[in-house]
């Protein structure tokens, strides 16, 4: 009931500026898509230098997003976080936005529209990428009944389990894939599972303004996550310098020389921690902290799937960068992300809390 009254309570935000801004990124990507289509991959920058690119960047991103979304709503909805409770339904249409925007930017990836159909009708079981994409239905499919089905004691539950099985599933997507040394770590599950909720709590901690009840809480849960990722980046390094072998001491080497490297680690992780933890912090502060940390994680992500491809195919990791349509259709599906969640709040039963 609280959390009915406090929705309530919001004042209704004029989003028509933002709708629109959003539609513009869609028509871009759109362009982009056609483009694609017509000439082929060859105007992409993925290829025998890279296999995996700026979409399958932009999917681990989106997925994990969403994911994080639904674990905090859960954890809300259990009264582990119950501040969160008057956000509940904002989390759940962020989530729903972010996977179904993930899905275009596979289908960019692929190339081909009916590729994907060739996945649904032509299943491999064993294949991980089929069940990446059966995790990704049924996290979209169950974050769907929790928002608009039925309230049940065990459903945030089985929400939180989902959503935490589908970034699990991303994290082994890498860490099966053969050649690829640095893919092999086991930790790769969990730094995805921990800048999926980092990402949802910074996005939101930038989309509620100035909101005490919640803002400390989210603030709360990145000054504990930051850190976290932090040592579990120089535990990795220093086992890899230790006992790794040679190509997974090359590839990290080749990292640690790059200047995206060390700007993530400084303005993703440590500026944002240090912003967080003042005392005297304004509104601002906050929102520069969360946003440094949201291209914070996309640049760690970037760093993960690209870079690591280096030694694999035995180039330099400067040698793949994303071509202008790349470009493009990332903006496209970010559009997309926002198109769906601006709708979603305003055709939404609002009763969906």
């Amino acid at each position: 009931m609280t959390a009915m009254k406090n929705a309530k309570e919001q004042p209704k935000i004029n989003d028509a500026p933002w709708l629109n801004g959003m539609i513009v990124l869609v028509i871009i990507g759109a362009i982009a898509w056609a483009v694609q289509l017509i000439q082929g991959m060859s105007v992409t920058g993925v290829g025998p230098k890279a296999a995996w690119g700026a979409y399958v960047v932009t999917f681990f991103f989106l997925v994990g997003g969403a994911s994080g979304f639904v674990i905090l709503a859960s954890l809300a909805d259990l009264q582990i976080i119950p501040g969160l409770q008057s956000q509940r339904r904002t989390l759940l249409l962020g989530a729903l936005a972010g996977y179904m925007a993930s899905g275009l930017a596979i289908v960019l990836d692929i190339g081909k529209m009916f590729r994907v159909l060739n996945m649904v009708f032509s299943a491999h079981l064993r294949s991980p990428f089929m069940w990446d994409f059966i995790c990704v239905m049924l996290g979209m499919a169950v974050t769907a009944y929790y928002l608009l089905g039925p309230k049940k004691k065990w459903l945030p539950v089985l929400a939180g389990i989902v959503a935490v099985m589908v970034v699990i599933v991303e994290g082994l997507i890498l860490n099966m894939s053969a050649g690829v040394s640095l893919w092999h770590d086991g930790s790769i599950p969990l730094v995805f599972l921990i800048e999926g909720v980092m990402t949802a709590s910074a996005i939101t901690l930038i989309a509620q303004g100035d909101s005490p009840a919640s803002s400390d809480v989210l603030r709360g849960i990145l000054l504990v996550l930051l850190p976290l990722v932090f040592v579990l980046q120089v535990v990795e390094t220093a086992t890899v310098f230790y006992a790794g072998d040679p190509d997974a001491q090359t590839a990290t080497t080749l990292i640690l020389s790059s200047p995206l490297h060390w700007g993530v680690l400084i303005l993703g992780v440590i500026v944002p921690f240090v912003l967080l933890l003042q005392k005297s912090r304004t509104h601002a502060t906050t929102t520069t902290a969360a946003g440094l940390l949201i291209l914070g994680v996309f640049g760690a992500k970037w760093i993960t799937v690209v870079y690591a491809q280096a030694v694999h195919f035995m180039q330099k990791t400067a040698l793949y960068s994303p071509t202008l349509v790349e470009v493009a259709g990332v903006v496209g599906v970010m559009g997309l992300a926002g198109v769906l969640f601006l709708l979603g709040m305003r055709y939404v039963p609002k009763n969906a809390i």
